[in-house]
This record gives structure tokens, C-alpha cells and sequence, in this order.
């Protein structure tokens, strides 16, 4: 496996790739020009490579990921990375990374292991992945709504087919936190586990799933996608998103968080 800055990534001999988030001191944030390229990049290499069987995708330290990197502004890689617009990038399917895509589209079942904090980008990146183990110190939430944007990596379809339209109103207009416990009576996990137990019942479901037939896994997979339609608002989650990120309330919001400041007076435009 390739070696990363922000991820780190082991393959055993079972055919069970770990995916680990390693900026724990930060909460393991995500950013698109450097986490978002080097998870997506290492989830296009497990696909391609015959002995993975599975993806198990964990945070180190107290956090799965606590959603966007507002402090560091990432650094561009490439002339399109610094220059493109918001049109050309939902134009040319490029939003900031493909991540979110590579995800949804990738054929092998993963498992999220989340071990604490999963808010905002941090929870769609667990809801995106297949299978989910909680820690009983796990706490979700759809946080968008504090930066000034709205969820924009498939949580708006997510979230009302998962627990109804008036519940899903709730988590995203306020974007209210809950825990474990509450993510599993809901069905938004499959189970939820004491901290120390939570790799070792990831890792059991894991080899549980890797010595069963890898192609019936992917097709089965690939169905069950089909049935539940989470993409289907994909672009436009993100033209909405990407317009609120023009307007004043958004950038007050976005400045806010990162200066750890109180929340500023909204004014509508």
C-alpha cells in the first residue's frame, strides 16, 4: 500500500484493508486537497488490488472525524485545484475531490468503525460506507447548518429515507448531535459497542464478510445502492451549497467557527 500524509492505510493477511484517519490531535479533519485526495486515492487502490476483501475505515484518538478543516486552508496541488470556479467545478464533476463519488461507487463493502466524534463531513463519510460499528462514546451530527451551508455530501437524501422527513428536519435545520444510542434505536448504525471492544467487533465483522464470496458481495452491494437512490440529489446538494458559500451569512458563519467565535447575527443575504 501506498504511504500517505494524513491517512494511514494496512492490509492483513485475511484480505482486511485499515483505513485510519491520523491527525488525532485535530479531531481528524477533513479537508479536500489533502484527506479527501489521499482517502479516495486509497480506497481506488484497495478496489483494484484482488486480496482486499474488505475496507474497515476508522479515526485515531477520540474522534472518527469532526467534519471540515476550518483553521488550515488547504493548499492547492495543481493550477486547477487554486484556480477553478464553483460552476466549473460542479460543470466538470469536479467538487473539490472526487472522495465523495469514489465512496459510493466502490464495489467492496466498507465498514465505519467510529470510535467518538463523527460531525458533519466526518458523518457522511461514515453513512457512506456500508456497514457501521459505533463506540458507545460515538456522537453524530449533521453540523453544516453552523457554517451556513446545508449538508452537501448526499445527508439530505441520507438522513429523511433513514429516519423520516420531520426527524431528519430536526437533525439538519439545528444540526443536532446525537449519540450512540440514539443513532442505533433510529437505524442509523448496526451496532454499538464499548470503546475497547470497537476494533476487535469491526475487525470479527470484517472477516465475517472477507471469507464469503467477493463478487456476490459486490453485486448485492451494488443493488442494494440501486434501492436506496442516496445520489440522487448529489449536484444539486452541492449547487446549493456552493452558492450559500457566496453569500454574506455563509462566510460570517465559516469565519465564526474557525475563530472560535460566538455565532454572528444572520441577516439574509
Amino acid at each position: 500500500m501506498t504511504e500517505y500524509e494524513r491517512i494511514v492505510v494496512t492490509t492483513d493477511d485475511k484480505g482486511v484493508t485499515l483505513l485510519e484517519l491520523n491527525q488525532p490531535d485535530r479531531l481528524n479533519p477533513i479537508d479536500p486537497l489533502s484527506t479527501e485526495s489521499e482517502i479516495a486515492a486509497a480506497l481506488t487502490e484497495a478496489e483494484r488490488d484482488p486480496e482486499v476483501r474488505v475496507v474497515i475505515v476508522t479515526g485515531r484518538g477520540r474522534a472518527f472525524s469532526a467534519g471540515a478543516d476550518l483553521r488550515n486552508k488547504p493548499q492547492p496541488k495543481t493550477e486547477y485545484d487554486k484556480n477553478a470556479t464553483m460552476p466549473q467545478r460542479l460543470a466538470y464533476d469536479y467538487s473539490y475531490g472526487l472522495m465523495w463519488k469514489v465512496l459510493l461507487h466502490f464495489k467492496k463493502p466498507i465498514i465505519a468503525a467510529v470510535n467518538g466524534y463523527a460531525l458533519g463531513g466526518g458523518w457522511e463519510l461514515a453513512h457512506l460506507c456500508d456497514l457501521i460499528i459505533a463506540s458507545e462514546k460515538a456522537v453524530f451530527g449533521a453540523i453544516e447548518v453552523e457554517l451556513g451551508v446545508n449538508p452537501f455530501a448526499m445527508s439530505t437524501n441520507y438522513l429523511p429515507k433513514m429516519v423520516g422527513k420531520h426527524r431528519a428536519m430536526d437533525m439538519i435545520l439545528n444540526g443536532r448531535k446525537i449519540n450512540a444510542q440514539e443513532a442505533l434505536e433510529y437505524g442509523l448504525v448496526n451496532k454499538v459497542v464499548p470503546a475497547d471492544s470497537l476494533m476487535k467487533e469491526a475487525r470479527a465483522l470484517a472477516d465475517e464478510i472477507a471469507a464469503r464470496p467477493p463478487l456476490t458481495m459486490a453485486l448485492t452491494k451494488r443493488l442494494i445502492h440501486r434501492a436506496m437512490h442516496v445520489d440522487e440529489d448529489y449536484e444539486l446538494e452541492r449547487a446549493f451549497a456552493y452558492l450559500l458559500r457566496s453569500t454574506e451569512d455563509t462566510k460570517a458563519a465559516w469565519a465564526a467557527a474557525a475563530n472560535r467565535e460566538e455565532t454572528p447575527a444572520y441577516k439574509g443575504r
